[in-house]
């Protein structure tokens, strides 16, 4: 009777503990949230309208690096011409990265933002892969901070027979948009798009809903990737280029 009693007092103990540790977890993402809710947000607009919150240091080093590269700037699917922002602290992230296996080349970049500014711990928002074929295929990026607190990039994969032009946004409030070609993913769906382009120049797609941030390293996550059954099946066809 007494090891039954016991049994049951530690059963409620960890069913305790595993309550309160969803109470921490869901009070951890309302912070989040709410860190940036509308009315927040609607502020900082504001503060972009007002000349007295901009930071003309920034801008006059925007103003000088674009009239040394604008052709550079120019080549993106959208000018990155200089504009004046309110005063902000934030780092984001760009990392290239090619995933070779015995047949396919698909070359890839992902998108992020630092956890704060002094942090080295990356928190990817895109997980972006297309079929290439090709691991000498050019790769441009271009993540932007200017747009705090949205994260924005913008970039170009050539993929042998097409190319593909992509604009990139996340919100603070959770909504965030990829823009390939004009194909528009929702990524409150999935943070992972893989792109098959096809030898008539249209293209097949999949979106994931998984992340490099749900592993512990990015080998782990390409594994996990390449694994899928569908992706599997879709880098098998016929169809794609080859």
């Amino acid at each position: 009777m007494m090891q039954k009693i016991l049994i049951t007092i530690i059963f409620g103990l960890l069913f305790s503990s595993c309550q309160e540790n969803e109470k921490l977890n869901s009070l951890e993402k309302s912070t989040e949230v709410n860190k940036w809710n509308i009315e927040k947000l609607s502020i900082r607009a504001r503060q972009h309208l007002d000349s007295t919150n901009w930071d003309l240091e920034l801008l006059n080093q925007d103003i000088e690096t674009y009239n040394k590269y604008s052709e550079i700037f120019q080549s993106y699917p959208l000018n990155k011409s200089p504009f004046p922002i309110a005063e902000y602290d934030y780092a984001v992230s760009s990392i290239p990265f090619v995933i070779e296996l015995d047949y396919v080349v698909l070359k890839g970049v992902r998108i992020g933002e630092y956890e704060n500014p002094e942090s080295e711990k990356i928190i990817d928002k895109l997980t972006l892969l297309i079929l290439t074929n090709d691991k000498d295929s050019e790769e441009n990026t271009l993540v932007d901070s200017r747009n705090y607190p949205y994260l924005t990039a913008q970039g170009k994969i050539e993929a042998n027979n097409n190319d593909f032009d992509w604009v990139f946004s996340s919100s603070p409030d959770g909504f965030s948009t990829l823009i390939l070609n004009m194909k528009l993913f929702d990524l409150r769906f999935g943070e992972t798009i893989i792109i098959y382009p096809q030898k008539d120049k249209s293209f097949f797609y999949e979106q994931i809903e998984d992340s490099p941030n749900n592993y512990e390293n990015f080998e782990e996550f390409k594994k996990k990737i390449i694994s899928n059954p569908k992706v599997k099946n879709q880098l098998d066809s016929e169809k794609n280029i080859e």
